[in-house]
């Protein structure tokens, strides 16, 4: 019996030390999923330049659909310039990203955070 008590506060202790480390790679991750969000919407703009004389303010025609821990949206769209962002969503894992719960990206991939990239 002894020694199944201590196999539990092993296995308690590990726990306790690994699930932060887990948090931390999983926040990252996330960071990385709306990046490459960010990346592709911008992809899509710079396609769509092409064929208008403007680049687009509308999130659908781009791509950009919020997820369970990021809300995207087009901050400036216009004939020479755009700006997009995803900010994380509050009440999710995702809001103690610090210092990096929102990313920014423009037509020249000028980020406003590189920390974050």
């Amino acid at each position: 019996m002894i020694e199944l008590l201590v196999v539990i506060a092993i296995i308690g202790i590990l726990g306790s030390i690994a699930y932060p480390s887990f948090q931390s790679h999983m926040i990252k991750a996330r960071r990385g999923e709306a990046q490459t969000e960010l990346i592709k919407a911008q992809l899509k703009q710079t396609s769509l330049h092409i064929l208008n004389p403007a680049y687009s303010d509308d999130e659908a025609e781009i791509g950009l659909v919020n997820s369970d821990y990021y809300t995207f949206s087009v901050i400036s769209a216009g004939t020479t310039t755009y700006s997009m962002q995803a900010v994380a969503k509050v009440g999710t894992t995702q809001n103690n990203d610090t210092g990096c719960t929102t990313l920014n990206i423009n037509q020249d991939s000028a980020h406003t955070n590189e920390d974050c990239w």
